[in-house]
């Protein structure tokens, strides 16, 4: 559906500082679209200038539309930071193809919760809601198992489970919308996440004992693809959806109170009328700081964050907490993210720490990585440090 646009020159303020917050006011163009059919007012959010180059949101009489599905996500996805890092990486993925400068973001408008949640389950041709489930079908009961001892029927019951896991998790749907030509919008592309798990999670009987079945690597992707062909079909069957390029990705989840999230695993892009031509892989992952699998697999970079904790930790007495997680891509670090808790909150002493953690980022960690520093005590949230490739820190000491 085409709208038409105008637009409006709207104050919109921005806070920035350090320790003290200045304020300024900026023009910025807000676009505003009324639809031709009931006049629905729709807007485009102005433009932050902030290094990740966010989406601009299109929001609807003033007001952010989620989609029908998203309540889905938290019941599907156990990890909250799966969860997080689902939404956002698909976002990333999402401007190699549609870039920030031209498409507009919408959460997912056209696959509806109640479709996404027949699709989770487990295909079974008898049953009316499973029908549609795109996970397999668990193996026929072959024995009786009420001859069965009652840890035959347990063992019996997770060979079954075990020969058939489940690896579909989550379907979650963006949209991005483009001017085409002055005056409308419309969707110009559509990317669909596809969350797999890592871990099958199930019980033999309702209430029973959880267990957990650790997935092949190789069979999380081939499923993935499986699925992700079946997808495509059913969301080209829709009007809508037919003549729009749809970009899928494959997200690998992590086990369940992982303190890492999962990545995103392989992607591809189908443009209208074609079908799933080949798959490019993702080369993501996330570590923690300090582990044993951090220094196996990227020593250096494990070095450098053990001399950055050895000299926080020699600068006060009081206890204090550093750990950190690095986001990687084909083995570089990107993005270093470091939490500090404190067991102290005299302010002078935040802010010493703060100024001293400060000049210790710009001695351990390269100038091209994006490093976030949180300190915390027992008050709460105590400062940040922020700096991004080649910039000066940004520091804020909250009051």
């Amino acid at each position: 559906m085409k709208r038409k646009l105008s637009s409006l020159l709207i104050p919109i303020l921005f806070l920035t500082g350090c320790i003290g917050i200045l304020d300024r006011q900026v023009e910025e163009e807000i676009i505003v679209i009324e639809e031709t059919d009931d006049q629905d007012q729709v807007i485009i959010s102005p433009n932050l200038n902030t290094p990740e180059n966010y989406y601009r949101t299109v929001l609807h009489e003033g007001d952010y539309r989620h989609s029908e599905a998203r309540g889905l996500v938290s019941r599907a996805i156990n990890n909250r930071l799966d969860i997080k890092q689902l939404e956002i990486g698909l976002m990333e993925l999402a401007s190699t193809r549609f870039p920030q400068s031209e498409f507009y973001f919408q959460e997912g408008q056209y696959l509806k919760g109640s479709l996404i949640n027949s699709w989770l389950r487990r295909y079974d041709p008898e049953s009316k809601d499973h029908k549609e489930g795109l996970n397999p079908p668990l193996p026929e009961v072959t024995e009786d198992l009420d001859q069965m001892e009652n840890w035959e029927r347990v063992r019996y019951e997770r060979d079954r489970h075990e020969n058939q896991p489940s690896y579909l998790s989550h379907i979650m749907e963006h949209n991005y919308l483009k001017e085409t030509e002055p005056g409308s919008i419309e969707l110009g592309g559509l990317v669909l996440g596809i969350s797999l798990n890592s871990v099958y999670y199930y019980e033999t009987e309702r209430y029973g004992p959880l267990y957990d079945l650790v997935l092949d690597e190789e069979d999380i992707l081939e499923e993935g693809k499986r699925i992700a062909s079946e997808v495509l079909n059913r969301v080209r069957e829709s009007g809508d959806l037919a003549n729009v390029p749809i970009m899928i990705a494959l997200y690998k989840e992590e086990r369940r109170q992982a303190i890492v999230p999962g990545a995103f695993i392989a992607m591809t892009v189908v443009d209208p009328g074609e079908s799933i031509k080949r798959w490019e892989a993702i080369g993501d992952a996330h570590y923690f700081f300090p582990s044993t699998k951090a220094t196996t697999d990227h020593r250096e970079d494990a070095t450098r964050f053990a001399n950055f904790k050895q000299d926080i930790d020699g600068f006060f007495d009081n206890y204090i907490g550093v750990v950190g997680k690095g986001r990687y891509k084909n083995d570089q670090i990107q993005e270093l993210t470091i939490e500090i808790n404190l067991q102290i909150n005299g302010k002078a002493e935040i802010i010493a720490m703060t100024q001293y953690i400060t000049d210790r980022l710009k001695k351990h960690f390269p100038e091209h990585l994006t490093v976030q520093i949180y300190l915390t005590s027992l008050e709460g949230a105590e400062s940040i440090i922020v700096r991004h490739p080649n910039e000066q820190p940004f520091v804020h000491i909250y009051r």
